[in-house]
């Protein structure tokens, strides 16, 4: 499991995990919050993936110093803070905090999924 040290940041909070596109995401409850990435193909885009949405963009990259538009994907409902960012530790503790306060500049309900007709 990449980054096992941001999953323990966020202990205890009711995290529910699913793998989705490559990447290890997590909700909390019905609102997706981040994905974990760790790959070896597009490195760039490796490390904590957030979603947000687009209005949010800003507020949260003044926050956390190291937040980027993801560069592989065309993704624009998530940031990434990059692995070889170099203070991704420090900044991984900002984002546990957010994420544990809450906060309304993380996370997203996903769109229902439509049933299929027959």
């Amino acid at each position: 499991m990449p980054y096992e040290f941001f999953l323990e940041l966020l202990y205890p909070l009711p995290l529910r995990h699913n793998r989705m596109f490559g990447v290890d995401a997590y909700y909390i409850h019905e609102k997706i919050v981040f994905a974990l990435r760790e790959r070896e193909h597009n490195q760039e885009d490796n490390g904590i993936w957030i979603a947000s949405k687009l209005e949010h963009h800003n507020a949260l990259k003044k926050e956390i110093k190291g937040l980027q538009t993801i560069k592989t994907y065309g993704i624009k409902t998530w940031l990434v803070l990059p692995e070889q960012f170099e203070h991704f530790e420090e900044e991984a503790n900002q984002l546990a905090d957010l994420i544990k306060k809450n906060s309304p500049l993380v996370g997203n309900i996903p769109k229902p999924k439509r049933k299929k007709s027959n």
